[in-house]
């Protein structure tokens, strides 16, 4: 049987950024694995988007305000409740949703206040999927 291998879109070359690009990383080796893409933004926000932060563990809209936590969780849950049986998970570096210790969290006044936070997506898969190894990665 494959090892189940979740990967952020973006770095298999799905144009499912904010601004509609990738961030496709050639360093992947995923060779004989089962790929599951996702992307829990495009889900939620579509492509092209407005950019999100995380604001004192919320990860809001910087545009509109809107508060999208909860929507960002759900997509984790429908992603272990369709594969449960996840071996590892690559995500995105620095983003609010996907990053494992690189997103920036700001205050409610908009002030930086730590670089390393964990994305509100990758906090909940962490929960949901005890057995399985993460990993972060930059692309392109």
């Amino acid at each position: 049987m494959p090892k189940k291998v979740a990967v952020s879109a973006c770095l298999l070359g799905y144009k499912c950024r904010y601004d509609g690009g990738h961030r496709k990383d050639c360093t992947l080796d995923l060779t004989g694995c089962e790929v599951i893409p996702f992307c829990p933004e495009e889900k939620v926000l579509g492509t092209p988007r407005q950019t999100c932060d995380l604001r004192e563990g919320r990860m809001v809209g910087n545009k509109n305000g809107e508060d999208v936590t909860e929507a960002i969780e759900a997509q984790a849950i429908a992603l272990v409740k369709a594969h449960p049986d996840i071996d590892e998970v690559y995500l995105k570096s620095k983003s609010p949703s996907c990053a494992l210790a690189s997103a920036r969290e700001y205050d409610k006044d908009g002030k930086l206040v730590r670089q390393d936070a964990t994305g509100i997506f990758a906090k909940k898969l962490k929960e949901l999927l005890p057995q399985a190894t993460f990993y972060e990665k930059e692309g392109k």
